[in-house]
């Protein structure tokens, strides 16, 4: 077994240290090669699972393949020719295709899916259903010629909305199929929005990463909240909502507020790292506390992260060439202010009340407008 662990950290190093072999101008194509050996480790392991290959053989065999999926695109492709669309979705539809794939297992055999007798078909399903995926969000996105930001827009929604129809199905019953039913479902309706939102505004690629962030933060704040009311032993199916209405409370809010900014990728990537430092501030300082309640580990990083990442894009709207004059004076004077970690807050303040500096801090407002005349 030592032998085995040591074979794959010289494997994983070696693919780490490969990329040094590649220039700049290959980036994309390097994260092709990635990505398709990671992907072909797991089916590896799907095949371990499948043919039930134990000892040397069941840790060899996810490398080899592996390696044969880092090779064949390789080999194959000797220009290194591939655009950002059909990497992007060409891995989304191999990550996605596995739960797509143990849904159609769940609606067919229900509890039974991953039972001694089903298992390996479930799996089979998953794997074969990833690799079609793959093929197909490569094949659509090279037949179509997306631009990057309605690329991101679908890989974004193609998770997001099977997330919260998955969340919403497994709250309203504890049945197999209807959860895999609502992933299904879910799935072809995120597609479908994401076509739709398109249209309606050109988004850029660096616009829906700062949205990205946004419903990721938003997302953090509902399971931070379902793994506080699990502290008090309380826990129900309805609690896995509060993670989806944060994706996509995120999502519908980053839509506007980021709208027309006309943000670059770097710039996105901004947000997200200004996000991510006032988040680990936040959690510093929560950690100052030394409380024995988790609601301030989730609640202080939130606001310093969502502080964090408004900041981050009102400085590179100021900032940004991408406005013309006209643009500027145009735009909506009216500033609305939602607030979705007011609801948390609130509840809390009902059950417990709380008092600062001899004053009862009273419900907190959900939203805030100003308008400058």
């Amino acid at each position: 077994m030592k032998r085995i662990k040591n074979l794959l950290i010289s494997v994983i190093a070696l693919l780490i240290f490969s990329q040094a072999g590649f220039s700049q101008d290959d980036i994309i194509f390097r994260r092709h090669l990635i990505k398709s050996g990671y992907h072909g480790l797991f089916y590896g392991i799907a095949m371990d699972v499948i043919f039930e290959i134990d000892g040397a053989a069941a840790a060899g065999l996810p490398v080899i393949v592996a390696g044969t999926s880092v090779l064949v695109p390789l080999l194959t492709n000797s220009d290194k020719s591939i655009d950002f669309g059909p990497m992007i979705l060409n891995g989304h539809g191999k990550s996605l295709g596995w739960a797509h794939g143990f849904a159609i297992s769940s609606l067919i055999y229900g509890e039974n899916t991953f039972s001694e007798d089903n298992y390996k078909i479930s799996v089979g399903l998953g794997a074969l259903s990833s690799i079609g995926g793959g093929i197909l969000g490569q094949s659509l996105a090279r037949k179509n010629m997306w631009s990057e930001g309605r690329v991101e827009l679908y890989r974004h929604y193609g998770w997001v909305l099977p997330f919260a129809g998955f969340s919403t199905m497994l709250a309203a019953t504890d049945n197999p199929r209807v959860a895999g039913a609502g992933v299904l479902l879910s799935g072809a309706a995120g597609y479908f929005a994401a076509g739709k939102i398109s249209d309606w505004n050109d988004y850029t690629r660096g616009e829906i990463r700062a949205t990205q962030v946004l419903s990721t933060l938003n997302m953090g704040l509902g399971f931070g909240y379902m793994i506080d009311k699990q502290g008090d032993g309380d826990f129900q199916r309805t609690d896995l909502l509060y993670p989806a209405l944060g994706a996509l409370s995120g999502t519908v809010i980053g839509h506007f507020y980021n709208r027309n900014l006309g943000f670059t990728t770097q710039q996105g990537l901004l947000t997200a790292y200004a996000a991510t430092g006032g988040a680990v501030v936040g959690l510093g300082v929560a950690l100052l506390t030394n409380s024995e309640e988790i609601t301030p580990y989730y609640l202080i990083p939130y606001a310093t992260g969502m502080a964090s990442y408004i900041a981050a894009v009102e400085i590179l709207k100021r900032r940004g060439n991408s406005y013309s004059l006209s643009e500027r004076s145009n735009r909506n004077n009216l500033q609305v202010a939602i607030m979705p970690q007011n609801l948390l807050i609130n509840n809390r303040l009902g059950e417990k009340g709380f008092i600062k500096n001899g004053r009862y801090t009273g419900m907190q407002p959900m939203f805030a407008a100003s308008i400058t005349f």
